[in-house]
């Protein structure tokens, strides 16, 4: 059966709590709880945790998964006492997402260049690649210890780094257990890279275990988080590949932005109304 689930991203303009409310309002009884700022900008503990639990109870909303922080919080940091530093947070934040009853925490595998010192250094594919699999290796008895699976995402970086395409993905993935590793794709991502998110799906096969459903623009895509259908993505395409591969897991909504400045709400009622008509 297929359920689908809203990310919190798309109301970062406001508290956790509110977003909450909005998305359960839009008729989501699933949800992805964003690690921007306004949300989860550090892993909830004790009273904390205990307190959003209730929130998300009153709502009757079920967490299904966690993103991770971004920006430099990723697996690959080429420098090692960066990538430790990041491997201790994204240990704290699988806890975390364990205390809420996620499923999985999504993961950036590699930086944006923008974070990186004299980003187009020639060993830097070297570095990035070694480093994400020493995270891999810290990481994997944390996730198993803890019962929540990382998922890697597809990037919409235009560089020469490692594992930005599935193809790249689904080999890492392959060498770890499913239960600990796996892989999310971003629609939009694909595209804005020159990828079919379709081919991108088949590619990640059984190994996907989670789902970033956002449009981009056909031409001169920019990673634009349209609502689905706003955009010029082929979703029967993608609707199909998701069935090819058996996928099982939440269709997840990452919209943000409407053609026509929605607000944030207007654009959850959209994705909601979009979701009753496909796949």
């Amino acid at each position: 059966m297929t359920e689908f689930s809203y990310s919190t991203a798309g109301f970062i303009d406001r508290s956790l709590e509110l977003a909450l409310t909005a998305i359960a309002e839009a008729g989501f009884i699933r949800v992805e709880i964003s690690s921007q700022e306004a949300h989860l900008s550090r892993p909830p503990a004790a009273d904390d945790l205990a307190s959003l639990r209730r929130h998300l109870d009153s709502l009757g909303l079920r967490v299904g998964t966690v993103h991770a922080p971004m920006r430099e919080n990723v697996l690959g940091a080429p420098e090692e006492e960066w990538r430790r530093d990041k491997v201790a947070v994204l240990s704290a934040y699988l806890h975390s997402a364990a205390g809420l009853d996620a499923g999985g925490l999504i993961i950036h595998p590699v930086p944006n260049p923008i974070f990186v010192p004299d980003p187009e250094r020639p060993e830097l594919t070297g570095m990035i690649t070694a480093a994400t699999r020493r995270s891999l290796d810290d990481l994997v008895p944390v996730a198993q210890a803890t019962g929540v699976r990382m998922l890697l995402e597809n990037l919409p970086y235009h560089c020469a780094y490692p594992f930005l395409s599935m193809t790249e993905l689904r080999a890492l993935v392959d060498d770890y257990p499913e239960d600990a590793v796996s892989l999310i794709v971003d629609t939009g991502h694909a595209w804005t890279t020159g990828h079919d998110p379709a081919v991108e799906i088949r590619t990640a096969g059984t190994r996907l275990h989670g789902t970033h459903l956002q449009d981009v623009d056909a031409e001169d895509p920019q990673d634009n988080h349209w609502v689905p259908g706003e955009g010029g993505l082929d979703w029967p395409a993608i609707a199909n590949a998701l069935r090819d591969v058996d996928y099982d897991g939440l269709w997840t909504f990452e919209a943000i932005y409407g053609r026509q400045q929605e607000s944030p709400e207007q654009v959850a009622i959209m994705t909601q109304r979009f979701s009753r008509i496909w796949p």
